[in-house]
C-alpha cells in the first residue's frame, strides 16, 4: 500500500479497534480458565482481575505489522524478539516465575535484537570510543538500557490504565519526532500501531480495569518503545540526543531509578515488590486512582514535550548543560521528597 496520510492513520487505527474487539474476548477466556489477578501488599486492587490483557495488545500489534509494513531485519528481529519476551511474561503471569528466569528471557530478547542490527548503532559506538570505552562495552550498554525500559515498564504497571497510557504517550511522541524528520518509514508505522493497540486496550484497563495487561503486556509495551527508539535514533550522537531520549522514557525511568533507590536504602532485595513506587505515594496522599493516574499522564505530556522539544530544534551548548543541571537536582529533590512521604505513611518498608 502507498504510504499516504490514510495508510498511516490505519497503522493506528487497525490495532485500535482490534484491541476494542479482542480484549473483551480474552478478558472472558482469562476468567473461565481462572487466570487472574488477586488483591496483595503491593497492589490497589480489591477483587480479582483477569491477566491476559497483554495478549490483546500483542496480537493487535503482530496482526498489523505482518500485514501492513515491509518485513526488514528491524521488524524481523523485533517480532522474534517480542516472541521470545511474550512467552516469558505468559508464563509468569500463569504460574509466577522467578526474577532471574523473567531477566533472562527479557536479555535474550534484547540480544535479538541488538545484535541482529549490531551495524545500525556503529555511530554510538564511533562516539564513545573518544571516551575509550570498546565496542563490546558500548553493545553491553545498549542491551542493558532495554532490558532496563522492559522492567521500568512492568514496575509502574501496579494501577489501572497507568502503563497503557503512559505507553501510548511515549509512543505518540515518538510518532511525531519521526514525522517532524520527515521519515515515513516502518520506524513510525511500529510507534503508531503501538499507540493504536495501547488506545484500544485503554477502554478496558482505565480504572476500574475489566482486565489487566500482565507482565506480558507491561514488558512487550517496554520492549517495543525501546526498540522502535533505538531504530529511530540517526547520526550525529550527542549529549542532547541524549538528554531528549532521557526525557522520552523520563516517567517510567524515574520509577523504576527510584525504586532501585528505594530499596537499597531499606536494605531490601532490588527485585522486592513493595508499595512505595511513585503512584502508590500519590494515593497515599489522598489522590483517587482516577486522579493519580491523571497526574501521571500529565507529567508525561510535559516530558513528552521537552523530549520533542530538544531533540527537533537545535539547542545551544550552554541551554543543554543547565536543563541537565536542573534535571539532575530536580530528581535528587524529588527521590529525598518521596522517601520522606514513604516512611511517613507506612509505604517503604524493610523486608515485610
Amino acid at each position: 500500500m502507498e504510504r499516504t496520510g490514510l495508510y498511516f492513520f490505519l497503522l493506528f487505527f487497525l490495532p485500535f479497534v482490534g484491541a476494542l474487539l479482542t480484549t473483551p474476548l480474552i478478558s472472558k477466556f482469562a476468567h473461565q480458565k481462572k487466570i487472574v489477578d488477586q488483591p496483595g501488599l503491593h497492589k490497589t486492587h480489591k477483587t480479582s482481575t483477569p491477566l491476559l490483557g497483554g495478549v490483546s495488545i500483542f496480537l493487535c500489534f503482530a496482526v498489523v505489522l505482518f500485514v501492513f509494513l515491509p518485513l526488514d531485519n528491524k521488524l524481523l528481529s523485533l517480532i522474534l524478539a517480542t516472541i521470545v519476551l511474550v512467552a516469558t511474561g505468559l508464563i509468569d503471569d500463569l504460574i509466577n516465575i522467578k526474577p532471574l528466569y523473567k531477566l533472562t528471557g527479557q536479555t535474550i530478547a534484547a540480544l535479538i535484537v541488538v545484535l541482529w542490527n549490531v551495524h545500525l548503532f556503529k555511530f554510538m559506538v564511533d562516539y564513545f570510543a573518544r571516551f575509550y570505552l570498546p565496542e563490546t562495552i558500548v553493545i553491553i550498554l545498549i542491551i542493558g538500557w532495554v532490558v532496563l525500559m522492559v522492567n521500568a515498564f512492568n514496575l509502574i504497571d501496579g494501577i489501572d490504565g497507568l502503563a497503557a497510557g503512559t505507553a501510548a504517550i511515549i509512543f505518540l511522541a515518538m510518532a511525531a519526532l519521526s514525522f517532524i524528520e520527515g521519515g515515513r518509514s516502518s520506524v513510525l508505522g511500529v510507534q503508531l500501531i503501538g499507540a493504536g493497540a495501547c488506545l484500544g486496550f485503554l477502554f478496558f484497563n482505565y480504572h476500574p480495569a475489566k482486565i489487566f495487561m500482565g507482565d506480558t503486556g507491561s514488558m512487550l509495551l517496554g520492549f517495543i518503545l525501546a526498540s522502535s527508539h533505538l531504530f529511530a535514533i540517526k547520526y550525529p550522537f550527542s549529549a542532547q540526543l541524549v538528554l531528549g531520549s532521557m526525557f522520552i522514557f523520563a516517567y517510567p525511568a524515574l520509577d523504576v531509578t527510584y525504586a532501585i533507590y528505594r530499596r537499597i536504602c531499606n536494605k531490601s532485595s532490588i527485585f522486592k515488590a513493595d508499595k512505595g513506587h511513585i503512584h502508590h505515594v500519590l494515593i497515599s496522599l489522598g489522590f483517587s486512582v482516577r486522579k493519580t493516574v491523571v497526574i501521571i499522564y500529565l507529567m508525561n505530556l510535559i516530558f513528552a514535550s521537552i523530549a520533542v522539544i530538544l531533540l527537533s530544534f537545535d539547542i545551544s551548548t550552554r541551554a543543554l548543560f543547565v536543563t541537565a543541571i536542573c534535571t539532575f537536582i530536580g530528581v535528587v529533590i524529588l527521590f529525598r521528597r518521596l522517601l520522606i512521604i514513604s516512611s511517613r505513611n507506612g509505604l517503604s518498608f524493610k523486608n515485610k
